[in-house]
């Protein structure tokens, strides 16, 4: 390093999957940060895997000091269910402490002289006081707290010590101790309707951006996960370098051709329609050409097992289990239950930046919705995604229920339709001849000539083929057609009918 050059702030990771993201490397060395939650939020947990990770990764040692009536044998017990938990590193490695009796005799002065002293002697580089509010209330004044916290953040940053202050803020908001300390994170549990949300909030962090904003968490066996927002995460930016001139093909007799070849690559598809058109039955078509030309793609389902799918295509011939095999065409889960929008877009992410993908179908829309508390981010959401698989040329497909089966109008499903696909395809099925027949078209192909005509897909046990277009009929978008080459008997002026 040379005279002049900014010195690089030595980070601590904190071993919450997520958290050392949303921080931008972790906690600064040797800085005071302040976890605020009410009570259940999971404050103590949090801080009791920052310490397990910082004993056994970085070889550190910890004093977690408890100014709350809860036994230390209670509150071992409690964590010793979670995966993080390591009893061979008690009591060497992390020494838990209580300095209730003492804070209630001696007040504050003979606190900060136990900090000092046990901090020094167990030569301490990550100190964790849970329980500050027991500390305020015998406090004489705010000046008395905010002399404390200043004098404990001179002692523990002059022996290179991060430190870790618990609190539950009193219900009360922000105070100045709170504006005094180097990082200030808010643990919450919101609810919406019946459904309970915990958010991670960074509300300041010296010396070091962070993502801004709300950041989803879950409580697991495993401690704290934190899904950092899609939205802070995916690329940003113009694509690198020009539109790509390469197509995707949907390996479909006749669909091909209407599409001059297929979609255009790092481009977003909408597959509209209502259920039983045939939209999950492309989407596979569309990963399987994908996976036979050696891309390796991704179906990210919601309402169908992988089990399931593979039946359902085999039952048009499709036998996708080879390229499973082979690890080209590979299968996500999840239930369309109570899911995160945070959580999908991690392992939206890291489907698209770890695992490689390069076809990526996402079955489907309705349940993104379904896993938004807030609806207006939905959209804010796809178009992130979109963007990331833009920038790094992934050919992202979407499929989208469409409201009604048979009516007069086709509603999209969210406004600002152009910044989340540039592609649309139209599935639907239309009463001929007393049966229905499925047709697709092409609303909208970013850029590319296309046939837009309407075309009857064909679903058998040999598989999916688009025929010719429907001819001498009109309003098939409708659902409800009309032959063009049939007309009604003519009637005289008047409404009266003419007598033979």
């Amino acid at each position: 390093m040379t005279e002049g050059t900014p010195r690089v702030a030595e980070r601590i990771s904190t071993g919450i999957p997520g958290l050392d993201t949303v921080l931008h490397g972790g906690f600064r060395k040797a800085r005071t940060y302040m976890l605020m939650g009410l009570p259940g939020s999971g404050k103590t947990i949090f801080a009791n895997q920052v310490c397990f990770h910082h004993a056994k990764r970085h070889g550190g040692r910890v004093l977690y000091l408890t100014l709350l009536a809860e036994s230390h044998t209670e509150l071992v017990g409690n964590l010793s269910s979670l995966s993080y938990f390591d009893p061979t590193l008690l009591p060497n490695a992390i020494t838990y402490l209580s300095a209730f009796t003492v804070l209630e005799q001696g007040g504050l002065d003979a606190l900060a002289e136990l900090i000092r002293k046990e901090t020094k002697n167990h030569q301490a580089t990550l100190l964790v006081l849970d329980g500050l509010v027991a500390a305020e209330e015998v406090a004489p004044s705010q000046q008395a707290i905010k002399k404390f916290i200043h004098g404990l953040q001179v002692v523990t940053g002059l022996m290179g010590c991060t430190t870790l202050i618990l609190t539950t803020g009193r219900g009360q908001g922000l105070r100045a101790e709170h504006t005094m300390v180097d990082g200030l994170i808010l643990l919450r549990q919101r609810m919406f309707g019946a459904r309970a949300v915990r958010e991670l909030f960074v509300r300041k962090f010296r010396g070091s951006p962070y993502l801004l904003g709300k950041h989803s968490f879950d409580i697991t066996q495993d401690g704290i996960i934190i899904y950092p927002r899609l939205e802070t995460l995916a690329e940003s930016g113009p694509p690198p370098g020009p539109p790509q001139d390469a197509k995707c093909a949907f390996g479909i007799p006749g669909m091909d051709a209407m599409l001059t070849g297929g979609m255009a690559q790092g481009s977003t598809t909408i597959l509209l329609g209502p259920s039983g058109s045939g939209k999950t039955l492309l989407g596979l078509n569309f990963l399987a050409e994908g996976a036979r030309r050696g891309e390796r793609v991704h179906f990210f389902a919601f309402y169908d097992s992988p089990e399931r799918m593979v039946a359902q295509a085999a039952g048009i011939g499709l036998d996708l289990k080879p390229l499973i095999d082979r690890g080209d065409f590979e299968v996500s889960f999840r239930p369309p239950t109570e899911n995160l929008l945070d959580k999908l877009g991690v392992q939206l992410l890291d489907i698209i930046r770890t695992r490689g993908a390069r076809r990526l179908f996402l079955d489907g829309y309705d349940a993104l919705r379904r896993a938004a508390v807030r609806q207006s981010r939905v959209s804010r959401f796809l178009a992130a995604l979109v963007n990331e698989c833009r920038m790094r040329g992934v050919t992202l497909l979407y499929s989208v229920e469409s409201v009604s089966a048979f009516g007069p109008e086709v509603t999209f499903p969210m406004r600002g339709i152009s910044m989340v696909a540039e592609n649309i395809l139209f599935l639907r099925q239309a009463e001929l001849d007393s049966r229905l027949r499925r047709f697709i078209t092409v609303l909208k192909l970013r850029n590319s000539p296309h046939d837009t005509s309407l075309r009857e897909l064909c679903i058998s046990t040999k598989g999916m083929e688009v025929k010719g277009a429907f001819t001498d009929v009109e309003a098939m978008m409708t659902g409800v057609p009309r032959s063009t080459t049939w007309s009604e008997p003519r009637h005289p002026p008047g409404g009266g009918r003419q007598e033979p």
